[in-house]
């Protein structure tokens, strides 16, 4: 099952992990426990939509939860007010982290039918010693909820415990694409009887006698490399 409480927090584990405001991704149950040091992120879910499926069979409903994720930084005052185009660079900065760190996460995209909307504002306050900048994002995750999702019809189940960290921990980080290799072992290429060892793609060979292919050679392919230069 799928709820809003669990992306929430799958969301504030994904930031602190991936944000430059680390530890400091708060959800609701922990947010006294800030040490005052920037930038900090705050999470809770203000709105959730139920969108019935529609009258026949057992209730099922398409959910859009609301995400609101506030992140606030501070720099110190310049002259001429050269703060403030510095924060609105900060704030960019920070926004496109969190949507990196949110958009095709492996947690949240398991439980997730898309992400409906992503709206964001920003603002700044230049007046004091402290430059103060706040940004506000309200992430839609849409996800499906069925009749398995509510009352038991055949007696109370437990409740599987909910471990969001180690959801995130277990996650794999997608490194950059360097290199392919594509290798053709063809349908309409083929030796009647042959047997080779060493098959690139053993479960597909056909055996001989055969009439058609793969057989189990290599019959041509393809090397692209330093995919990032």
């Amino acid at each position: 099952m799928t709820t809003t409480s669990q992306l929430r927090q799958i969301a504030a584990e994904a930031l602190k992990a991936n944000t430059a405001a680390g530890n400091n991704v708060f959800a609701a149950r922990s947010w006294p426990t800030w040490n005052g040091s920037y930038p900090i992120i705050w999470l809770h879910a203000p709105e959730e939509y139920k969108d019935s499926l529609g009258r026949n069979g057992g209730p099922q409903f398409t959910v859009t939860a609301t995400i609101r994720i506030s992140a606030r930084i501070q720099l110190k005052a310049l002259p001429r007010n050269a703060a403030a185009s510095a924060m609105i660079l900060a704030l960019e900065d920070l926004q496109r982290q969190i949507e990196m760190a949110l958009i095709n996460f492996p947690p949240l995209m398991d439980r997730l039918q898309q992400f409906p909307f992503i709206r964001s504002t920003m603002d700044e306050d230049g007046d004091g010693e402290q430059q103060l900048g706040e940004l506000v994002m309200d992430v839609g995750m849409e996800f499906y909820q069925g009749p398995e999702d509510f009352y038991p019809l055949e007696g109370p189940q437990p409740v599987p415990a909910f471990d969001p960290a180690a959801l995130v921990a277990a996650v794999t980080p997608i490194g950059p694409l360097d290199s392919v290799e594509v290798t053709d072992d063809l349908i309409n290429v083929f030796d009647p009887s042959g047997t080779y060892p060493d098959a690139p793609f053993p479960d597909a060979v056909n055996p001989a006698p055969r009439t058609s292919g793969p057989d189990g050679r290599e019959e041509g392919g393809l090397s692209f490399e330093n995919l990032q230069e």
